[in-house]
C-alpha cells in the first residue's frame, strides 16, 4: 500500500500542477489496475469450491440436522443470533458515521475498459427484491449456479451445500463415510489454495493503491480512513458490549473474569488472524481456565471456528454498504435487508484463515449486484482489520461455550474447580 502510494500520489501531484503530462499517470494507474485485476480474477476463481467444500464439510461434521440433536440447535441459535446482531450493529453504526457520503470511486473508472454495474434490484419493491431474493436460494440448476455464481445465485450454492451435506449423514454408513472424506480433502485443498493466492496479496494492493493514488489523489485514503474506523467502532461494540451482556445474561457469568480467562487465546487470534489456528489454544484456555466441560468445548469451538464469524459478517456488510455509497449505488431497505442475509450465510461458509472474508465479500457484493473491484482497495486497511476481526470472532466462540454451557444442565456444564 504504501509503496504505490509514494510512486501514484506525486504522479497525481505533478501532473494536476502541470510539471509533467497528464497521461503519465492514467497511464501508471492502467497498468496498476491490471496487477490488481489478476490478484481479483483469482480471489473470484477460488470462491465457489471454497464455499462449497466449506459447507458440506461443517454440515456432515456435525452429523447432520438428525445428529444436532438439543446441542447442536442451541449452537447454531446462538451462533446465527450472534452473527446476526454484529452485522446489524455495523449497519448501525455506517448508518451514523456515512463514510461513503460525499466519496466518489466511480472517478477511478474513467478511462478504463471496465463498466458501471447497475443495480437490477433498484426499480423493484421491497416485497418483489425479498421475494427474488428467497427464490434464488433455490437453483434450477445447481451445477451451473456454481459455474457461473454471478447475480445472486451464489445464494443458491450455499443453499445447495447446506441441503446436500444434510442429506449426506441422511443416507449415512458406508456412502456417507467415503463422501465425508471426499469434501474434508476437498475443503482442505482450497484452504491450502487459498493460503496461496492470498500470498499474491501484497501485488493486488500495490496495484490498486498505485491505480487509486494516480487516479483519484489522496481522497480515496480519506474515504478508507473513514470505513477502517467504521467497522473498528462496530467491531468494539459487539466485542465490549454485545457479547460481554449475552455473557452475564445468559450464561450468568461475569464477563470480566471470563474474558480474562480466555484472554492468551484471543490475543493469539489477533496476531494470527487465524481462527483455526488458534483453536486448540482457545480450548484448551475454555477448559482449563474458564472450566467449561469438555463435551461443551469440543463440539462448540470446532463448530464455531468453521461457521461463527461475528466480526467477518460485520466488517462484509459495512464494506459493501460503503462500496456502495462510495460508488453511488445507495441501497435501500430491501436491498440492505438483502446485504444482511448474505453476510450471514457468507460468513458461515467463510472458513477460518486469513482474509477469509475478503473472499466471502465477492459473495456479498455479487448478492446485490455491486462491482466487486473495488476489494482491492478495501485490502488496503484489511490486515489490522482482520486481526481484530478475528479476536472478536474467537471471543464470540468462547462466550457460545459459557452461554450453551449452562443451558446444557446449569453446573453440569460448567467444571468446579
Amino acid at each position: 500500500m504504501c509503496l504505490g502510494a509514494a510512486i501514484g500520489l506525486p504522479l497525481n501531484v505533478l501532473a494536476g500542477s502541470g510539471a509533467i503530462d497528464p497521461m503519465w499517470p492514467r497511464t501508471v494507474a492502467r497498468y496498476g489496475k491490471g496487477l490488481g485485476d489478476v490478484f481479483l480474477q483469482l480471489l473470484s476463481m477460488i470462491v465457489t469450491p471454497l464455499i462449497f467444500a466449506s459447507l458440506v464439510t461443517g454440515v456432515t461434521g456435525t452429523g447432520g440436522v438428525k445428529g444436532l440433536g438439543r446441542l447442536g440447535g442451541r449452537t447454531l441459535a446462538y451462533y446465527l443470533s450472534t452473527s446476526l446482531l454484529a452485522i446489524l450493529t455495523g449497519m448501525f453504526v455506517f448508518q451514523i458515521i456515512q463514510p461513503g457520503q460525499g466519496v466518489n470511486l466511480e472517478m477511478l473508472q474513467s478511462g478504463s475498459a471496465a463498466t458501471k454495474v447497475e443495480l437490477a434490484v433498484a426499480q423493484q419493491s421491497v416485497s418483489e427484491t425479498l421475494w427474488n431474493q428467497l427464490f434464488s436460494l433455490i437453483p434450477s440448476n445447481p451445477f451451473a449456479a456454481m459455474a457461473d455464481p454471478a447475480n445472486r445465485s451464489i445464494l443458491g450454492v450455499i443453499f445447495f451445500a447446506i441441503l446436500f451435506g444434510a442429506f449426506i449423514t441422511v443416507v449415512g454408513g458406508e456412502v456417507a463415510e467415503q463422501l465425508g472424506r471426499l469434501f474434508d480433502g476437498a475443503f482442505k485443498v482450497m484452504m491450502r489454495m487459498t493460503m496461496f493466492i492470498i500470498r499474491f496479496a501484497p501485488f493486488g494492493v500495490f496495484g490498486f493503491m498505485l491505480y487509486a493514488a494516480a487516479g483519484e489523489g489522496l481522497e480515496v485514503f480519506r474515504a478508507l480512513g473513514w470505513y477502517a474506523l467504521t467497522v473498528a467502532i462496530g467491531l468494539t461494540i459487539h466485542s465490549m458490549v454485545t457479547l460481554p451482556l449475552l455473557v452475564l445474561l445468559l450464561a450468568r457469568r461475569s464477563p470480566w473474569t471470563y474474558f480474562q480467562s480466555v484472554s492468551p487465546a484471543l490475543l493469539t487470534a489477533f496476531s494470527t488472524a487465524s481462527s483455526n489456528g488458534t483453536l486448540p489454544l482457545t480450548i484448551s484456555c475454555v477448559e482449563e481456565r474458564a472450566g467449561i466441560d469438555n463435551r461443551i468445548s469440543s463440539f462448540v469451538l470446532p463448530l464455531g471456528a468453521t461457521i461463527n464469524m461475528d466480526g467477518t459478517a460485520l466488517y462484509e456488510a459495512v464494506a459493501v454498504l460503503f462500496i456502495a455509497q462510495a460508488t453511488g449505488h445507495e441501497l435501500g431497505i430491501a436491498q440492505q435487508a438483502v446485504v444482511a442475509l448474505t453476510a450471514l450465510l457468507a460468513s458461515i461458509g467463510a472458513a477460518g484463515i486469513p482474509h477469509a472474508g475478503t473472499v466471502m465479500m465477492v459473495v456479498v457484493l455479487s448478492a446485490v449486484g455491486l462491482p466487486y473491484e473495488y476489494v482491492g482497495l478495501i485490502l488496503a486497511v484489511d490486515r489490522v482489520l482482520d486481526m481484530y476481526r478475528t479476536s472478536v470472532n474467537v471471543w464470540s466462540d468462547t462466550t457460545a461455550c459459557a452461554v450453551v454451557a449452562r443451558f446444557e444442565g446449569g453446573s453440569g456444564g460448567v467444571r468446579s474447580g
